[in-house]
């Protein structure tokens, strides 16, 4: 079966739901309550097949994942880079936009009167306005990285 990158993830997220309730039914079905002296109903669960089914989805989810990391390390997301590597690469600025819009968030110079009725100081040893210019500079990379993962994830095509 031939589907794009993005395909893929869906159906994966199919067959984890698909999953997810079957082991939610096992776990309603596998056991029988009665008291003494009942008969105990007769339950619509099915040990192997239950078995079989998930290790079906488990089987089908694996040679999917497979699939995409495998095209996630040579399909190009952009010139240079491929989809993998842009992937590690958005965490990371991700990361620094995050730093550096704390830093902007700072100001440049605080005054505070201490407890003993000091007058105290704090300044900062960079420019918090530089910091933000420099996190929206990154911010606008992250969108094109973003934007150029989307691209590959529909235009990459694995064979399944």
């Amino acid at each position: 079966m031939k589907m794009c990158l993005s395909e893929g993830m869906k159906r994966i997220k199919e067959l984890e739901k698909r999953k997810e309730a079957l082991l939610f039914n096992e776990t309603r079905r596998m056991c029988v309550s009665y008291r003494e002296g009942e008969t105990p109903a007769a339950a619509d669960y099915d040990y192997a097949a239950t078995r079989a089914a998930v290790s079906k989805i488990d089987d089908e989810v694996r040679a999917i994942r497979t699939a995409i990391s495998r095209a996630n390390c040579t399909a190009e997301a952009e010139e240079g880079c491929t989809i993998g590597e842009a992937l590690v690469l958005v965490a990371q600025l991700n990361a620094r936009a995050e730093r550096l819009n704390m830093l902007a968030s700072r100001e440049k110079l605080v005054r505070r009167i201490t407890q003993t009725g000091v007058l105290e100081y704090t300044e900062c040893n960079y420019d918090p306005e530089q910091a933000a210019k420099d996190a929206e500079k990154i911010n606008s990379r992250i969108y094109r990285l973003q934007l150029a993962i989307d691209r590959a994830n529909l235009n990459t095509y694995i064979e399944v």
